[in-house]
């Protein structure tokens, strides 16, 4: 067997075991992230702990396939085995960056919440004034009457 495929399995290796912890402290992050109201929210497979340990258990047993098919020696089983250590590998990276997005969207939303905003205006318009990094700033939005179906089309041509 070439020595270069077993450092190829030692580097994949390595690598999985820190993003494989690295996602489950992620996700007991967003699983423990205060999001208001506790008593509404359903715990089961579907909540962020148990889907990730579920993705790191199939991913697990993914290496062990492609592993598997490296260590044979047939032309077949090495393209099956690095085919499936280079999807997994890319499988990691996604379920990273993912946690990353919904752990920074968390904490966006948490602090959009807790800027003070102001509204005021008629039925016709609606003057949001709201203070983010120090300054106010003023967002104007008027309502209109018509549907949004006949409405689109006017938008879409009108040159301001």
């Amino acid at each position: 067997m070439n020595e270069i495929y077993l450092l190829l399995l030692a580097i994949v290796g390595v690598f999985s075991v820190g993003c494989s912890i690295g996602l489950l402290g992620l996700g007991v992050m967003i699983d423990r992230y205060p999001i208001g109201d506790e008593s509404k929210r359903e715990r089961s497979l579907a909540s962020p702990v148990e889907s990730t340990r579920i993705a790191v258990v199939l991913f697990w047993v993914l290496f062990a396939i492609g592993v598997w098919g490296v260590l044979q020696e047939t032309r077949f089983g090495l393209i099956l085995g690095i085919t499936t250590l280079f999807a997994i590998c890319l499988f990691m990276f996604t379920a990273l960056a993912f946690s990353f997005a919904v752990i920074s969207t968390m904490q966006r939303k948490k602090n959009k919440n807790d800027l003070p905003v102001v509204q005021v205006g008629t039925e016709d318009e609606v003057i949001r004034i709201s203070q983010s990094s120090g300054k106010p700033s003023v967002v104007s939005r008027k309502r209109y009457e018509t549907d949004a179906p006949a409405f689109l089309p006017g938008v879409m041509m009108r040159k301001d």
